[in-house]
């Protein structure tokens, strides 16, 4: 389970899982702010907007996830007439765990961890869709296929969607070292992946499913 960041944070594929980490993404608020902050530079009260928390309990994660190494101070900015000093923060590692640290997590941090990504791929969607960029420059893809598999044709799913995540992130690294000297990457892209286990019944039926591919 990952979020890739932009060029704001480091673009390299994870080794490892720091218990920092883990600790950051125990409670659903620290996941968002997490995930916004992969994406841009943002204030608190900037997050609490975005995820309509209340900004003295942003506030509060945010320090948090300072203290555990997870997210840097990149500036202040005076506002209200400098009456108040706004702090911009960013992210200093990518949101990723991995199968074997997924696994040490209880059953309430997985429903934390998959709930506010649900709905931060819902939001990522509802804004393409209303922003008009969905298909945007062709090759959208969206696909939804039901499958009916054994145990073994599980792992097997599960290797292919694992694989294509190592793929994205030796993408994203070759970017990064192709714009390292100022070129532009100006496609802003979100590669949403999702494999769950479905009830028995029409929705768990196997079939050859729907899919667009925008070309």
């Amino acid at each position: 389970m990952g979020t890739t960041p932009t060029n704001d944070a480091a673009a390299t594929t994870p080794d490892l899982v720091s218990p920092q980490l883990l600790a950051a993404m125990s409670h659903p608020t620290r996941v968002h702010t997490m995930s916004i902050l992969l994406e841009r530079t943002a204030s608190p009260r900037q997050v609490a907007e975005e995820i309509g928390e209340r900004l003295n309990n942003v506030t509060y994660h945010l320090n948090q996830l300072r203290k555990l190494g997870c997210v840097e101070l990149v500036r202040t900015e005076a506002v209200r007439g400098g009456r108040v000093v706004e702090h911009f923060y960013r992210a200093t590692q990518r949101l990723y765990i991995d199968g074997a640290a997924w696994q040490s997590l209880g059953e309430k941090a997985h429903f934390n961890i998959a709930a506010v990504t649900l709905r931060m791929i819902s939001q990522d969607i509802t804004n393409s869709m209303c922003a008009g960029t969905f298909f945007a420059g062709g090759h959208a893809h969206l696909t939804r296929s039901p499958m009916t598999v054994d145990e073994e044709g599980w792992r097997e799913v599960t290797g292919v969607i694992e694989n294509a995540l190592e793929q994205l992130f030796q993408v994203e690294a070759r970017v990064a070292e192709r714009t390292a000297d100022g070129s532009p990457a100006d496609i802003h892209a979100k590669v949403e992946l999702m494999q769950f286990r479905s009830p028995e019944g029409k929705d768990g039926e196997g079939g050859d499913g729907e899919g667009t591919d925008g070309a």
